[in-house]
This record gives C-alpha cells, sequence and structure tokens, in this order.
C-alpha cells in the first residue's frame, strides 16, 4: 500500500512538473496575423512568436511555386543561402540563413497544402521551432500570405536571450516573396 500510494505522489508531482513547463502563447498570439510586411515578435510563457504577413499581387499558384522550389530560394530571398532537398510533405530539407550562416537546419515538411499552407519543423520538446506559411488567394487575384515561427520548449528560458532578433529577417523575406512573386507574375503577363 506504501509503495502504491508513494507511486501515485511521484505520478502526481512528474505530471504536475510537466504541466509547469508547457509553453503558453500570450492572448495577442490569437490575433490574425498583419498584412502590412512589417514582422511582429510575440512573448509568451516558455513561447516565442514571430509573424509577418504581406499581400502580393500575383496568383496563389505562383507564390507557391516560389514556396516549393528549393533550388530557387537563393536567388530570390536574400534571407536564405543555401536550401537543399525536396519541399514535400515528410521530407527533410537542409536550409542556411544569414541569420546564422555558419549553422544548418535540418526541417522537416510536416505540412503541405498545395496552394495554401506549409509547414515545416526542428527540434523537440526541450526546443521547437515551427514555421508556417498560409497563402490565401483572393477573388481580385491577389494573394495574401503569412508566415509564422513559433519556438517553444522546456529550454526557451535558457536559449530565448541567445537568439537574434528575427524580424529584420521576416521583413526581409516577406519583402522577397512579394519582388519574386510580382515580377513572375509579370513576365507570365507578358
Amino acid at each position: 500500500m506504501t509503495n502504491s500510494t508513494g507511486n501515485l505522489g511521484l505520478s502526481l508531482i512528474f505530471a504536475l512538473g510537466l504541466g509547469a513547463c508547457a509553453s503558453a502563447p500570450p492572448p495577442e498570439a490569437a490575433a490574425p496575423i498583419v498584412l502590412d510586411g512589417q514582422a511582429q515578435r510575440l512573448d509568451g510563457e516558455r513561447y516565442l512568436e514571430y509573424r509577418v504577413g504581406v499581400e502580393i499581387e500575383a496568383d496563389a499558384d505562383v507564390v507557391w511555386a516560389l514556396l516549393t522550389d528549393a533550388d530557387r530560394y537563393p536567388e530570390w530571398s536574400s534571407t536564405v543561402t543555401d536550401l537543399d532537398g525536396s519541399i514535400a510533405l515528410g521530407e527533410t530539407i537542409a536550409l542556411r540563413s544569414t541569420v546564422d550562416p555558419k549553422r544548418t537546419f535540418k526541417l522537416k515538411v510536416s505540412a503541405f497544402e498545395p496552394g495554401e499552407r506549409l509547414v515545416w519543423e526542428d527540434g523537440g520538446r526541450s526546443f521547437k521551432g515551427v514555421r508556417t506559411f498560409t497563402i490565401t488567394e483572393r477573388a481580385d487575384g491577389t494573394t495574401t500570405v503569412t508566415m509564422a515561427e513559433v519556438l517553444t520548449g522546456t529550454m526557451m528560458g535558457m536559449i530565448e536571450g541567445k537568439l537574434p532578433d528575427f524580424r529584420p529577417s521576416f521583413d526581409a523575406f516577406a519583402a522577397d516573396l512579394k519582388r519574386a512573386a510580382e515580377a513572375s507574375e509579370a513576365n507570365e503577363a507578358s
């Protein structure tokens, strides 16, 4: 009897401890992403999110083609120095960026909904990054694109202060994507 009570106590302590380590977004994370091309940073409990949104005068197919062609990223994105692999569901890609050019991020494509949503992620329970691109084609032929990267995990408290500010990189990525998609749309029209 003592043993089962002791195990129950340990189980409760373990469960409560895990709950205390959970990440929690701030209330503003529920708000839609503003489409002004200016990145935002949202801080929560063991939660950090960078987000940016932009309106693009191009079809969603044009935007999707840019976001899913790994070989072309360095051509149009000033923030990506190299991207190897195939951007497809379940695939792993290797990305190098100007934020940390010596590091290669191994990212798994966890969602791939053509013309609508693309998600890649890395890490695990102690530290995880999930980047989500959402594409919405509007009736007027323009497309809205949002990009959000959510960083969570039990190690966030120790890691967050060592991370760079990703807002300039997000601003540049959104501007580059807009410029490339609109140029591609113009080339197709002529």
